[in-house]
C-alpha cells in the first residue's frame, strides 16, 4: 500500500514494510524500567548467533550479576563525565573471566537467566561462552566507560548462540546496584516487533542528517552556505493499528526555538511505515552554537518510548569540520568505537571526502583523530600517515555509477608518532604549510595503517544511510583496502570521528573581516554601534532573525565618527544578523538583543 497526504504543507509517504528493531527494555523493578541504549552481536561480525532480528531468539527473563569468585580489583578505568573524576575499580569477579561451568552453585543461580557481566581483562567471546556453558539463556555487559561498544567475537565468539547486549558503565552499574539491593530485575532483549500494542519509532539510520555535524561558521555564512533537510520514516511496531498518530520536528539554538513543525495526526496500521518530509531548516545567517534538533513520533499510551526520539546537534564552531557528533562545549566525538579493515594485506585507510562551495574561504591545517590497540599492545611509538588528495573523478552524486576513486592528485602526505599511549584519545597533526582548499574542488583527507593491531575510531550515529539515498548527496566516508577504494564506507554504517581543523584564508579577502567584535555592545538593550573600520556602505542595513526573515531594515543608517548607529529597541530578546551591503561586498555580524 502507498500513499501521499498533505500535513500542513509537510509530505507524508506511506508504505507497508517492517523494520526489525532489537531493544534491550528493563521491564521491571518500575524504579529503573525502561529501555537502554545498547549495542549487540548483530552489530558485530563474527558470533554464532548472527543478529536478534528473528523474534524467535528475544529472551524475556530475570537478570543476575555475574560472580566467578574471581579476587581482586581491575583498575583499568573509564572517566565519569558527570564528575571528570575515574570511576571506581570493577571487581573481578564481575567480570566472568574464570567462571566454573561445572560448579552446581554457578549453575543454579545462572541457568535460565540473563547474566549481567562487566568488561575487562578476557576477550567478550569468553565471557558469552562461558555463560552459555552454565546454562544462561543472555547476557548483558557492560562497559568500564560511558561508552557503547561494538563488542568483538575473539575466539570463543563464534561457539555461542545466545544473544547479548553490550551497555555503557552508569546503566551497568544501575543495574547491579538494583539487583545487589535485592530488586528483581526484568529485562527483554530482542527484536520487538509486536511486543507492545502501542510502539511507535524512529530508527536513527532512518532520520535526515544535516551536512555536517561540525562546520566552521565561514562555511555557514548563509542558506547557500549550509541548510538541513529534514524528515524521518516513522514505523508502527506495535501489535495496534493507531489512529491518531503525531510527528514533528524542533530545532533550538542556546534553548530558544528556532524553528517547529508538526503533522496533523494520521492513522498507521501495526507494521505499516511511513515517511515525513518537513521543509529544510535554513537561515540568512548561523550563530555561533549548537543547533539542536529533535525529530518526534509519538500516539497515545506508548508502550516503549525510548525510540519515539532522535536527537542530534550540529555544531557552528570557529575551525573544526566533522561529520561525526561532537560535544558542543569540547568539540570532542560524542562516541569513539573502534574499526578496522579485517582482509587487509599490505594497508588500509578511513578517510572523509570534504567538498563546499565556498571553500576557498578556508585553510585545511590539519587534522585530529583517534585510534585504540587492544591490550596489552600500547600505541606509543606506532604511526599513522595522513593524506590530502585532490579527487578528479567526474559525478554527480553518491549513487552515481561514475562514483568510484580512480583519479586523483596528492596535496600531502605526513607521519603522525604516537609519543604516549593514547588510546581512544583524540590527538593533533598540523601540516607543515596549511593547505589552501578551491572552491567546489573534491578532496579525500585519509589516515592511513599497515598496522594490523590499530582500529580507527568511529562514530554510531549518525550514519547519513538515508541521505545516501537522496539525489545530489555527496560520499562521506571513502574506505581504501589495499589497492582497493569504497566510496560508501564500512558496510556497518559507520562514520570517522576524525576532524579536519581549518582556519580563515585571508588571501584575496577585502580588508572588511566580519567579527562580533565589531559590533557593540553586545548583547545590546536599545542602541547597538556598528564599527565600519575602513569599511564603506553603499546603503543601509537590514536585520534578520533566525528564521531568516527580515525584522528590521533601514534604508539610509546614521554613521557618527565611523560608526553606524541602529536603534534595536523595536527588536524583542533573541539573535540576530546585521547585515550592511558595501561598495566592495557585505559586512555582517551577529547580534544579541537583551531587555
Amino acid at each position: 500500500m502507498k500513499r501521499i497526504l498533505l500535513l500542513f504543507a509537510l509530505m507524508l509517504a506511506s508504505a507497508v514494510g517492517v523494520n526489525a528493531q532489537v531493544v534491550l527494555n528493563i521491564m521491571s523493578p518500575s524504579s529503573i524500567q525502561g529501555g537502554l541504549t545498547h549495542t549487540n552481536n548483530g552489530n558485530s561480525a563474527g558470533w554464532g548467533l548472527a543478529d536478534l532480528l528473528n523474534p524467535a531468539d528475544a529472551v524475556l527473563d530475570t537478570v543476575v550479576v555475574m560472580d566467578d569468585s574471581t579476587a581482586g580489583v581491575n583498575t583499568v578505568l573509564g572517566t565519569d563525565p558527570t564528575t571528570g573524576n575515574a570511576y571506581p575499580g570493577i571487581p573481578l569477579k564481575y567480570e566472568g573471566c574464570n567462571l566454573d561451568t561445572t560448579s552446581a552453585w554457578q549453575t543454579n543461580r545462572l541457568a535460565g537467566k540473563i547474566v549481567l557481566i562487566s568488561r575487562g581483562t578476557c576477550e567478550f567471546g569468553l565471557k558469552v561462552y562461558l555463560a552459555e556453558m552454565a546454562g544462561a539463556r543472555a547476557v548483558i555487559l557492560y562497559n568500564r566507560d560511558n561508552a557503547q561498544l561494538n563488542a568483538g567475537p575473539g575466539a570463543y565468539g563464534a561457539l555461542t548462540t545466545i544473544p547479548f547486549a553490550m551497555i555503557a558503565r552508569p546503566d551497568g552499574d544501575m543495574l547491579r546496584l538494583a539487583i545487589e539491593g535485592g530488586q528483581t530485575v526484568v529485562a527483554f532483549l530482542g527484536n520487538k516487533i509486536g511486543a507492545f500494542p502501542n510502539d511507535m519509532s524512529i530508527s536513527p539510520t532512518e532520520a535526515m542528517y544535516p551536512p555536517a555535524l561540525a562546520v566552521p561558521a565561514l562555511l555557514a555564512q548563509d542558506s547557500s552556505d549550509f541548510k538541513m533537510k529534514l524528515g524521518f520514516w516513522a514505523r508502527n511496531d506495535g501489535s495496534a493499528n493507531q489512529s491518531n498518530v503525531i510527528a514533528n520536528v524542533t530545532v533550538k539554538r542556546g534553548g530558544t526555538t528556532l524553528y517547529t513543525m508538526s503533522t496533523s495526526s494520521f492513522s498507521m496500521n501495526a507494521g505499516d511505515s511511513s515517511y515525513i518530509s518537513f521543509p529544510p531548516f535554513q537561515l540568512n545567517g548561523y550563530p555561533l552554537g549548537a543547533y539542536e534538533v529533535n525529530y518526534n513520533v509519538n500516539v497515545a499510551n506508548e508502550s516503549f518510548p525510548l525510540d519515539n526520539n532522535i536527537d542530534f546537534a550540529a555544531v557552528i564552531n570557529d575551525s573544526l569540520f566533522s561529520y561525526a557528533r561532537v560535544n558542543p562545549t569540547t568539540l570532542l566525538p560524542v562516541d569513539n568505537n573502534s574499526i578496522k579493515s579485517s582482509s587487509f594485506t599490505s594497508s588500509w585507510a578511513t578517510g572523509i571526502h570534504f567538498r563546499h562551495p565556498q571553500a576557498s574561504r578556508m585553510l585545511l591545517k590539519g587534522v585530529r583523530f583517534a585510534c585504540f590497540t587492544s591490550a596489552p599492545d600500547s600505541l606509543t611509538g606506532r604511526t599513522i600517515d595522513v593524506a590530502v588528495d585532490e579527487w578528479l573523478d567526474s559525478f554527480t552524486d553518491i549513487v552515481d555509477t561514475n562514483c568510484k576513486v580512480t583519479n586523483t592528485s596528492p596535496l600531502a602526505v605526513e607521519t603522525y608518532t604516537y609519543t604516549a599511549n593514547a588510546q581512544d584519545s583524540m590527538v593533533t597533526q598540523l601540516f607543515d604549510d596549511p593547505i589552501e582548499l578551491d572552491d567546489n574542488m573534491r578532496y579525500i583527507i585519509s589516515l592511513t595503517t599497515s598496522d594490523q593491531s590499530i582500529f580507527m575510531n568511529h562514530s554510531y550515529g549518525p550514519a547519513y544511510q538515508l541521505n545516501d539515498l537522496t539525489a545530489g548527496e555527496q560520499p562521506r566516508e571513502i574506505i581504501r583496502v589495499d589497492n582497493s577504494w569504497f566510496t560508501g564506507g564500512f558496510s556497518s554504517g559507520r562514520i570517522p570521528t576524525f576532524q579536519l581543523i581549518m582556519e580563515q584564508n585571508f588571501a584575496g579577502e577585502p580588508e572588511e573581516i566580519v567579527v562580533d567584535a565589531l559590533l557593540y555592545p553586545n548583547p545590546a538593550h536599545h542602541v547597538v554601534y556598528l564599527k565600519l573600520n575602513g569599511f564603506e556602505p553603499a546603503a543601509g542595513i537590514s536585520v534578520y532573525d533566525m528564521t531568516g526573515a527580515v525584522v528590521l531594515q533601514k534604508a539610509q543608517a546614521s554613521v557618527v565618527n565611523g560608526e553606524m548607529v541602529i536603534d534595536v529597541s523595536s527588536l524583542p530578546s533573541g539573535a540576530y544578523v546585521v547585515v550592511a551591503p558595501g561598495v566592495n561586498g557585505d559586512l555582517r555580524a551577529n547580534l544579541v538583543v537583551s531587555h
